[in-house]
């Protein structure tokens, strides 16, 4: 657990330091420790946006008609796995 806590940690990091929070990022770092390895995934808006952009999408085409084709797919087979292996 602790390890997945430092990952986040780097993510959240990330994040800061992408969206030009330094002294915040710094401040972050500081105080948690936290390490400055690279992470795996370099996006423009760093791993954490990317991974809320593509919950967010999902989540809000379960509950509102206007929604992306994209998170439309994911519902779909998600529909269908749910159909075919039931809980």
């Amino acid at each position: 657990m602790a390890v997945l806590a430092a990952r986040l940690d780097v993510y959240i990091y990330d994040y800061f330091m992408k969206r030009n929070l330094q002294a915040t990022a710094k401040a972050f770092q500081a105080e948690g420790k936290v390490s400055l390895d690279p992470v795996a995934s370099d996006a423009p808006g760093g791993f954490l946006f990317e991974w809320w952009s593509i919950f967010w999408d999902i989540f809000i085409a379960r509950t509102n008609e206007k929604h992306s084709d994209v998170a439309a797919s994911c519902i779909e087979l998600s529909i269908h796995h749910k159909q075919v292996i039931p809980l």
